[in-house]
């Protein structure tokens, strides 16, 4: 498998029974993600830059869909309005800066940094409807076709537990650089790693 993050080729990989996390999926969630996982999926820990991540034989990650996380909307739990790392990337934020949430959900962060400019990213329907009600506007495109459109522009750049979402973990990062002005800061938390990058 080639790692999706530093494209080194790691070796060791794990299949994993596709029908057990069906079947835990719909028995756990009542969510099915046959249309998601549909053929052999291993797990996989690359050597070089120590990401792990699933992946199947032909080297495609499995990714989420519009009706998946839909539906994980439905979990109470799902959206928290209050997290931990909020506090901590707040006190990076300066007033009148301009904020780009990368999979911001129902943009709960929002209303920790009422002081800035906020954009949120987020490929749920839902979520966005969710926002809405909050008068919150955010916009259903990726990270990559946004930094096409509004390159260097935002301050800063951040997303809370997102970067274990997506298929492309190179990508989604250079676009969040490329979304970024020289002098501003990228952030990013996944499963429980807070990286801040000041960007030249």
């Amino acid at each position: 498998m080639k790692c999706p993050l530093c494209h080194t080729i790691a070796n060791t990989s794990i299949k994993l029974n596709t029908k057990h996390l069906l079947d835990l999926y719909t028995s756990q969630y009542n969510i099915d993600v046959a249309d998601i996982i549909n053929q052999a999926l291993y797990f996989t820990h690359c050597p070089n830059c120590d990401l792990k991540f699933f992946s199947f034989e032909n080297g495609n990650m499995p990714v989420g869909t519009n009706s998946f996380y839909n539906a994980l909307n439905k979990i109470p739990w799902y959206y928290s309005n209050e997290k931990q790392e909020y506090e901590f990337a707040k006190q990076f934020i300066k007033d009148n800066s301009l904020v780009l949430e990368v999979g911001c959900g129902k943009a709960a962060f929002r209303k920790h940094i009422p002081q800035a400019e906020y954009i949120g990213l987020e490929f749920s329907t839902d979520a966005k409807k969710m926002a809405q009600e909050n008068g919150i506007s955010i916009e259903n495109m990726s990270i990559q076709d946004y930094a096409k459109l509004h390159p260097k522009e935002a301050d800063i750049v951040c997303s809370f537990q997102v970067l274990e979402h997506v298929s492309d973990p190179h990508s989604f990062i250079q676009a969040k650089i490329d979304a970024c002005r020289g002098g501003g800061i990228l952030s990013w938390l996944c499963l429980a790693r807070i990286v801040f990058c000041n960007m030249p």
